[in-house]
């Protein structure tokens, strides 16, 4: 999953007269329905989460596909997307294939940047894509990004830890808290150990507790969007992540879950809360743990009544054509390639999540994996806003937990994030 703060946020604004006023100088258009031509399209995919076996097969399909044609990749990091991507979308280099996390993309909509495909929607999915997905590579009733791939929070648990301590995979929340405090008292002699790992920071760890006691983050109410964190639901949620801070764990509390892989390598960790792939992060032979495979365990997050699963925050994302791109039918071509049942199947076979629901059962092989996909099914998003983004670069969400993490009143600082959420999304 991608998900990046806008470093920016008045930036994608800044795209709006460059992106709308652009437009390629050739007759391609992605709406079109003559030749495509030929040509050369560059693709930016973001990290390292697409594998070098998809890119080399996408490339080949593509030149397949549009014989005299090129395909040229080119691989960016997360870390200053936002500010490349602003910057490039609006020049005439742009390039025309470009990968958006999911809760960076309806800025780059909103801004103008992106080619409407509302027309290609159907072609590419249609029903059968992930809505959550969906929702975010759509603005204002027009569709502009077709998912890619995503990643629904699961938990990550270690077999012989629960095997000494008598525990049985968690069938309801409270049953998931009990085993984390029972973990974290059986494992007391060693030093900083987690039932339940959940750094203060960690936002997208809460949603899903927020969201199964029917709280939200906001809601929009008539024309204006109303922050929501201080609603009872909310409070109950909120009240159980700090349970689980105060009584579970012992990760920092001013900190987010980017290296907690590397306290589950040291045994200080009985469970976590993570994307499908961290299995792949505990288990890779730079600095994780491979020897540590076969302990460990997957199961999606449960919710409050027995037996079923608590919503839960679905990463991922979007691939977009720039509104500047040269060959708007080309990069169609390869759109459709990427979101195709053959592309997507091979992700599915490396552990990642596809963006079409009947191939959700296609995700092979681990634990993660099977859990992952049960997670997906019950999945939900950040507010549908372009501003939201405004939400994420303000440090809303990981302040307030910051702060209930510290001990300060959840009420009283539930009602301030959303006094802050309101202003940023009714901007």
């Amino acid at each position: 999953m991608k998900i990046r703060a806008l470093a920016a946020v008045g930036v994608a604004t800044a795209l709006v007269l460059s992106a709308c006023g652009g437009g390629s100088d050739s007759d391609d258009t992605a709406g079109g329905s003559g030749e495509a031509g030929t040509g050369t399209i560059r693709l930016w995919l973001n990290g390292e989460d697409t594998p070098q076996e998809l890119v080399d097969y996408a490339k080949a399909e593509f030149e397949k596909q549009n014989p005299g044609s090129k395909l040229e990749f080119e691989r960016q990091q997360w870390t200053g997307i936002v500010e490349k991507l602003t910057t490039s979308l609006s020049s005439n280099g742009s390039p025309d294939v470009v990968e958006l996390g999911n809760t960076q993309a309806q800025a780059f909509e909103a801004a103008g940047a992106l080619l409407d495909i509302t027309d290609k929607k159907a072609d590419l999915g249609g029903d059968d894509l992930v809505q959550s997905l969906v929702e975010s590579g759509s603005y204002d009733g027009k569709f502009y990004g077709v998912p890619y791939y995503g990643g629904a929070r699961i938990v990550v648990y270690r077999k012989d830890f629960f095997k000494d301590s008598g525990i049985e995979i968690p069938k309801s929340t409270q049953a998931f808290v009990d085993a984390g405090i029972k973990l974290k008292q059986d494992n007391a002699k060693t030093k900083d150990f987690s039932g339940i790992y959940y750094p203060g920071k960690y936002w997208y760890a809460a949603l899903p507790f927020i969201w199964d006691n029917g709280g939200d983050i906001a809601a929009k109410e008539g024309d204006a969007w109303v922050g929501k964190l201080s609603s009872p639901g909310s409070i109950a949620g909120l009240t159980t992540v700090k349970t689980i801070m105060d009584s579970a764990s012992a990760a920092p509390k001013d900190a987010d879950e980017s290296k907690d892989y590397l306290d589950f390598c040291k045994g200080k960790i009985g469970m976590l809360m993570g994307p499908g792939w961290k299995v792949g992060q505990i288990i890779n032979e730079d600095d994780g743990c491979p020897k540590l495979e076969k302990d460990i365990g997957a199961f999606a997050l449960p919710g409050q009544a027995e037996g079923t699963l608590a919503p839960s925050f679905l990463g991922g994302s979007n691939l977009a054509i720039s509104a500047k791109s040269e060959h708007p039918e080309l990069a169609y071509s390869l759109l459709k390639i990427m979101a195709g049942d053959g592309y997507q199947t091979k992700l599915a076979d490396l552990g990642l999540l596809p963006v079409k629901k009947t191939l959700l059962d296609q995700v092979g092989g681990s634990e993660a994996a099977t859990a992952q996909a049960e997670a997906a099914a019950n999945s939900r998003f950040t507010p549908a806003s372009e501003n939201w983004a405004g939400v994420e670069a303000g440090s809303v969400l990981p302040d307030l937990l910051v702060a209930i993490a510290q001990g300060k009143d959840v009420a009283t600082e539930a009602k301030t994030a959303d006094e802050a959420i309101a202003t940023a999304l009714n901007q």
